[in-house]
């Protein structure tokens, strides 16, 4: 006894077999931590479980009869959604004020179910007066990324850092998850400039002018009371 699959386009695929009374065999193929035969006095069930997107097409029994096999009637294996994307997007609390060209470091904590290669993870930023945010990142590898797995969770931390030149820059930064066709956001963190720098370096300058301008007086003051001097 076989069973078969069939995809949309392809051509059938061996699940597995039963021959006499031995162990009924799975091919490598398939995971058969979730592919079971069951062996009947007239049948050979086919059990799959915990289904993904990956098992759906049409299923076919078949039974060899010397150099031929005869196969029963397909059953269509359709897979119409998936189950709620257990993941979450820790990020670090607003980052606040950052002087003009300084360097900034944003991290967001990822825990999720799935492991981390089969997550895409991105940063978007959000800009004032702007309808929606723009991507600006994407991790692609390893290298910006740190995970531990404690059971079935993994926790990822993943960093990302800019230097924050002008108004261009600013804006609330968003860590998010895309997977399985869903995008998880995390709460964002503010990034602003700061204006001391300006304010402190205007002030600076006032006050030069402003000790010029003493100086400037007392060397006239200085003259005109020489002059007067002299005249006498």
């Amino acid at each position: 006894m076989f069973w078969y699959k069939q995809k949309l386009g392809q051509t059938l695929q061996l699940v597995g077999t039963v021959i006499a009374h031995l162990q009924p065999i799975i091919v490598p193929k398939f995971d058969p931590s979730r592919i079971s035969l069951e062996t009947k006095p007239s049948s050979v069930s086919l059990t799959l479980k915990r289904t993904t997107e990956d098992d759906e097409g049409i299923y076919f029994c078949g039974k060899s009869d010397g150099n031929a096999i005869q196969f029963s009637s397909g059953t269509f294996l359709a897979v119409t959604g998936h189950p709620k994307l257990s993941v979450s997007v820790l990020q670090t609390p607003v980052w606040g004020s950052v002087s003009p060209g300084e360097l900034v470091t944003l991290q967001c904590t990822v825990l999720s179910e799935i492991r981390a290669a089969e997550l895409r993870v991105l940063w978007f930023r959000a800009a004032a007066g702007q309808s929606f945010p723009e991507i600006i990142y994407t991790h692609q590898n390893s290298s910006s990324r740190q995970c531990e797995i404690s059971s079935s969770t993994h926790s990822c931390v993943y960093n990302f850092s800019k230097n924050i030149l002008d108004h261009n820059h600013t804006g609330t930064y968003y860590c998010a998850v895309a997977a399985c066709g869903e995008i998880i956001f995390g709460n964002g963190a503010s990034v602003e400039l700061n204006h001391q720098p300006v304010l402190v370096v205007t002030l600076a300058v006032a006050l030069a002018l402003f000790s010029i301008g003493n100086i400037t007086l007392v060397y006239w003051s200085c003259r005109r009371e020489s002059c007067s001097g002299n005249t006498s």
